[in-house]
């Protein structure tokens, strides 16, 4: 086996388990709100507090990971994250949460970021089609991750025990890629030494369009596994019914982003298509009077969301080729920018179910309109 081809089996399987890890989160973050005496809706809180570490890591590691290279980065971040999980597994108090939360966030982002930009280093030529088959990954273990949550809460009668899993797979993942790395030399005099650096790639007003319409995406997407568990919850549904709407949700994103790794060049056009899906499925699934519908309504969410986030990734390392690790730094701080605002603003502030799908179809409208100001999948970038 070649080394690209282990690299890319490496990070693909990597992302994989990101996918999973951040959706067993996703899965019990109502169960860490009501054992601290909450409203299972101010979820969205507990997401914000992951979001608001992985946005502050984020401004200082992306532009660093052009100096002293993208799997330093990783291992770093990877290495906090497990800290997080440590943390979050022995706690049973706000404060200690709320850090442990803060923790996995600051080492998830950058971590998720950086892996798809070794893979899109490693495969030039078919970024797009690599990109969107690893986080055809991340949608597979999101869907194994809300079953495996549920499975270990019911063996156990805890949420806890979940994160002590997570951190152990975390550690496996960073001896491996620890192993396999080969380091690059560390630069000095060079552009991206101040972490503030990356936001120079906003002065492209290209740029700019595809780092607001991430956030934008980032506020129905993330929404989407906590506050779907809730509203079939609230329609008489089981627990176990709410997390394999989760599932269902994840394994739709799936076959979308395999779809989605044969339209490289075709982006754009894409985007506008999926996130249109996202919206009759989100209205479908919050109207809808019987649960077949609210199912149907889910696929077509998971489907709408599918493959928009790799593709504005792939569009960001496009306009900035010799700088991918800014871009995608950029569209990370985005990510968890959307992450950080819109769960707490459009999930926990409004406590309705009903509100909070109605802004979150409004959200995925904006993607589809800003789309249009792109003016992209024209064959240029800014470098």
């Amino acid at each position: 086996m070649s080394r690209k081809t282990q690299q890319n089996l490496l990070f693909s399987l990597f992302i994989t388990v990101l996918g999973m890890m951040i959706n067993i989160f996703s899965t019990v973050a109502d169960r860490i709100a009501l054992s601290l005496g909450r409203a299972a809706s101010d979820a969205g809180l507990f997401i914000s507090m992951y979001a608001l570490g992985s946005l502050t890591s984020l401004v200082l590691s992306s532009s660093l990971a052009d100096k002293v290279g993208k799997r330093r980065v990783i291992i770093t971040a990877a290495t906090i994250m497990t800290a997080g999980f440590a943390i979050l597994f022995v706690s049973h108090a706000f404060m200690l949460i709320a850090l442990g939360l803060f923790l996995f966030g600051v080492g998830f982002g950058p971590t998720e970021g950086m892996a798809s930009a070794v893979l899109s280093d490693e495969n030039p030529e078919e970024a797009s089609k690599w990109v969107n088959i690893a986080h055809s990954g991340f949608g597979l273990g999101a869907i194994v991750g809300p079953m495996l949550a549920i499975a270990i809460v019911q063996l156990y009668g805890s949420h806890h025990q979940v994160f002590l899993y997570s951190a152990v797979i975390a550690a496996v993942f960073i001896a491996l890629i620890a192993l396999s790395a080969k380091h690059p030399k560390v630069q000095t005099g060079v552009r991206g030494h101040s972490p503030f650096t990356m936001f120079e790639v906003l002065k492209n007003r290209r740029m700019v369009v595809l780092a607001l319409m991430m956030f934008l995406y980032l506020g129905y997407e993330s929404v989407a596994a906590t506050y779907t568990k809730l509203l079939f919850i609230s329609a008489g549904e089981t627990e176990a019914m709410g997390a394999f709407m989760i599932s269902l949700f994840w394994g739709c994103v799936i076959v979308a982003r395999l779809i989605g790794a044969s339209l490289t060049g075709k982006e754009i056009i894409s985007i506008r298509v999926f996130a249109n899906i996202a919206a009759t499925g989100i209205l479908l699934m919050v109207l809808a009077p019987v649960t077949w519908l609210r199912v149907v309504g889910v696929v077509l969410y998971g489907f709408g969301c599918g493959p928009t986030w790799p593709m504005l990734v792939v569009l960001a390392t496009q306009l900035f080729p010799k700088r991918s690790g800014s871009a995608i730094g950029m569209m990370m701080i985005s990510t968890m920018g959307g992450m950080t605002v819109f769960p707490s603003l459009i999930g926990t502030l409004p406590g309705n179910l009903t509100v909070t799908f109605l802004l979150t179809a409004a959200l995925a409208m904006l993607v589809m309109l800003l789309s249009f100001r792109t003016g992209l999948n024209r064959g240029t970038a800014a470098e």
